[in-house]
């Protein structure tokens, strides 16, 4: 940074002399005036009322020229020293604002330099690596960039999304499947009824829709009853066995008595209501439970 010192005085007065001094030493048109007209004098060519006009008209216009012409000249000298002070002084600060606008452009240059790579290793992380042919345009991309992943990215989404609509589409077919599985069900083991809603007596006013359709539970109850019935025959049957196999012992030992009142009485009766019961258990439900 330049360093040029200005000071605020306006020395005038010091240049006023000096021009005056130089004005009126020997070499000058003054003191030349002064030696001619003491020559004249000398020589007899002026007299002393002649001399003193000379000096009085001469002398004095060009004395008072000299201190006019001196005081004007000290003034232009003291205002060019100044005026060049200050034009050296803008000279300084305009050389101080081109080192500040060297040093911003260089600054700028690194900045575009840094910016310049910075793109390049952005360009080479987002694209990958390109190769240019002569006129600077792209031949071909390797797929080493952020946007050759995404795209591969975005691919294998859609793949998946298929994939997922696929699965959904199953799971809702499956749904559908299940439900008709569950109506079908339902009707098959216990048919069509309509109801009233359930309140805090539970479901009341129960109507069968299903008509002559014989439901599972129906078969299942049919079953029951056949079992049931089977269940009765067996016991009773068992039981007619039991009861004969007693009575013929009995007979075999000569041991009962047959009388209404007598033990091998009460014995044929016994074996008489099981052989009605045995009967009675291969028809309905009802006759199976023993009456007798």
């Amino acid at each position: 940074m330049a360093t040029i010192s200005v000071t605020s005085d306006f020395d005038v007065i010091n240049k006023y002399e000096q021009l005056t001094a130089q004005a009126l030493s020997g070499g000058s048109a003054y003191i030349r005036a002064k030696e001619t007209i003491d020559e004249l004098v000398s020589s007899g060519s002026l007299d002393t009322a002649q001399k003193a006009e000379v000096i009085s008209s001469v002398i004095s216009s060009i004395a008072a020229g000299i201190t006019t012409s001196g005081m004007q000249a000290a003034i232009q000298w003291a205002s060019a020293e100044k005026d060049f002070s200050l034009r050296k002084l803008q000279l300084e600060k305009e050389l101080d604002a081109i080192d500040q606008d060297v040093l911003l452009k260089t600054e700028q240059v690194a900045n575009v330099s840094n910016s310049t790579r910075l793109a390049k290793v952005e360009s080479r992380r987002m694209y990958g690596i390109p190769v240019f042919d002569g006129n600077g345009d792209i031949t071909t991309l390797d797929n080493s960039g952020k946007v050759y992943t995404d795209m591969q990215l975005t691919g294998a989404q859609q793949t998946k999304v298929v994939a997922e609509e696929l699965l959904t589409d199953q799971k809702i077919t499956e749904s559908q499947a299940a439900v008709h599985k569950i109506v079908a069900d339902t009707y098959v083991n216990y048919g069509n009824y309509t109801y009233t809603a359930p309140t805090a007596l539970g479901v009341t006013t129960i109507t069968k829709n299903h008509g002559a359709f014989k439901t599972l539970s129906d078969t299942q109850q049919e079953i029951a009853i056949e079992q049931a019935k089977g269940y009765t025959y067996n016991a009773w049957a068992n039981a007619l066995t039991g009861s004969a196999s007693m009575l013929g012992t009995a007979i075999a030992a000569e041991y009962a008595e047959f009388g209404p009142t007598q033990p091998g009485g009460i014995l044929l009766d016994t074996i008489l209501d099981t052989a009605r019961n045995l009967k009675a258990a291969t028809s309905t439900t009802a006759e199976a439970t023993p009456t007798f």
